[in-house]
């Protein structure tokens, strides 16, 4: 079983570089295009026999929704939503974007990007909770599926890059550098990548 990962179509806050975080944002035109044309790629390779598709899995948010609609559809598959696999809630930044956040925040912004795993951004979350209801959700998930399908999962840019920061085993103060994902672009890992994972995580290492 292989867990394909995707982060949502492009937003009007991704194109005005907004932190959108909890924020419920629609997709864009261009948005709607690129989950057109994910749906496209994933059928055709459904169709070659090099994705076996059970069930999508997506975050509830509108952007990542909408992105998982247009693909099962496309692959006559259920989508089903999963609170667990939210953007992270990034509180008193949301809206703005980071040149705003560096001016106006100062200390507090410095502190949390040289500490950011495990310290809350104002009013929002760390990315260690972030890692943590993500695994809680995969769990679940790959408990539910069987093991000769694979499983789509839509969900966001900091969800995505906290947990192939864990999973690769690198500071998280290298995600951004290291693995920003691109709006509808997939990312596959074995799920018994996620379940040894999963278990170091519940062990704290």
């Amino acid at each position: 079983m292989k867990l394909f990962f995707v982060r949502h179509g492009e937003t009007e806050w991704n194109v005005q570089k907004k932190i959108q975080g909890s924020a419920d944002i629609p997709l864009n035109e261009n948005g709607l295009r690129q989950a057109r044309r994910l749906a496209e790629e994933l059928k055709r390779q459904k169709l070659e026999g090099r994705f076996h598709p059970a069930r999508v899995y997506t975050s509830p948010q509108l952007r990542a929704a909408q992105t998982a609609e247009f693909v099962a559809k496309a692959l006559q598959i259920a989508c089903v939503p999963c609170s667990g696999l939210r953007e992270m809630d990034l509180g008193e930044w949301e809206g703005l974007n980071w040149d705003i956040i560096r001016e106006s925040y100062g200390e507090v912004y410095t502190y949390w990007n040289e500490h950011r795993r495990y310290t809350h951004t104002p009013g929002g979350e760390s990315y260690q909770e972030v890692v943590e209801r993500t695994f809680t959700a995969l769990e679940e998930i790959l408990e539910r599926e069987t093991a000769d399908m694979d499983i789509l999962v839509v969900t966001h840019s900091a969800v995505l890059m906290a947990l192939r920061c864990y999973l690769a085993g690198r500071p998280f103060e290298e995600m951004v550098k290291r693995y920003k994902t691109k709006n509808a672009e997939v990312v596959v890992i074995p799920a018994e990548e996620i379940r040894e994972a999963a278990g170091r995580f519940y062990r704290g290492e």
